[in-house]
């Protein structure tokens, strides 16, 4: 088994963001956010000061309107950048605010980033499907690669797929209906996890020649890890990027690098 690492994306990122002065701001917009979107916010804002980047940190009261939301948000100058903390509060009308924010999207939320990484651009993908296309695209010939990615949500699983398979990987996206996961996982060639269930998948599920990148994060004991045990697939002669030192640590950064861009 050959661990991976992200040092050398790190690395470029962190120049990167040191040697372009950024005029324009980020919003960090929450609405009843959780003690996980408050931990993220708190990671992003440490970034922004190591960088010298301007921030704005507002949540909603309870009972702004959608329209209130827009206004304040369009506000800003078109190239100042947001980001929503996911799930945003009880909030429902999630359509209008990806139809009608303006300013420049960093997390693929709006219906015009959408539609732009579907067709296959890389810049407009959300933060963690950006990380790792483009661990996966400096690091791999996607072309023919079977991909399966155990996660459907709109913020990882399905970006990431679409715009995979305009690479020209073939794509399997795995739900809780799923049925033998287990012959889908071991069938690939890469197999990506963001399901949030530390050390769910063993040695049972994969096979030599492999390459896993594990994506999720869960607090076990006070400890972060990830889905897969990977101290379980020592025999195997594969590749896997962990939880630790993986994309997570590439993916605050990869956020404010699209205020560059």
């Amino acid at each position: 088994m050959k661990i991976l690492d992200t040092k050398n994306d790190k690395k470029y990122l962190i120049d990167k963001l040191k040697n372009n002065k950024i005029q324009n701001k980020i919003l960090l917009l929450t609405h009843d956010p959780s003690d996980e979107e408050l931990s993220y916010k708190n990671f992003i804002i440490k970034r922004c000061e190591e960088f010298d980047i301007s921030y704005i940190d507002h949540e909603f009261d309870e009972n702004v309107s959608a329209s209130e939301m827009v206004k304040y948000i369009n506000s800003f100058n078109e190239d100042d950048g947001f980001i929503i903390f996911l799930p945003f509060g009880d909030f429902e009308d999630m359509k209008y605010l990806r139809k009608n924010i303006n300013i420049k999207d960093l997390d693929g939320f709006t219906y015009k980033s959408m539609g732009k990484y579907t067709s296959g651009k890389i810049d407009y993908l959300p933060a963690t499907p950006k990380a790792v296309a483009k661990f996966l695209l400096n690091n791999y010939d996607l072309k023919s690669k079977n991909i399966v990615i155990a996660n459907n949500t709109n913020l990882i699983g399905l970006p990431l797929a679409t715009f995979l398979s305009k690479n020209h990987a073939t794509v399997t996206i795995l739900n809780q209906h799923t049925t033998d996961d287990k012959e889908f996982i071991k069938n690939s060639d890469i197999f990506i996890s963001a399901i949030g269930k530390g050390n769910y998948y063993d040695k049972s599920y994969f096979k030599d020649g492999q390459v896993i990148i594990d994506v999720g994060t869960s607090y076990v004991n006070g400890k972060i890890i990830g889905d897969v045990d990977f101290n379980d697939l020592k025999d195997l002669d594969l590749e896997i990027l962990t939880s630790k030192n993986g994309i997570g640590s590439i993916t605050t950064l990869t956020l404010l690098e699209s205020l560059i861009e």
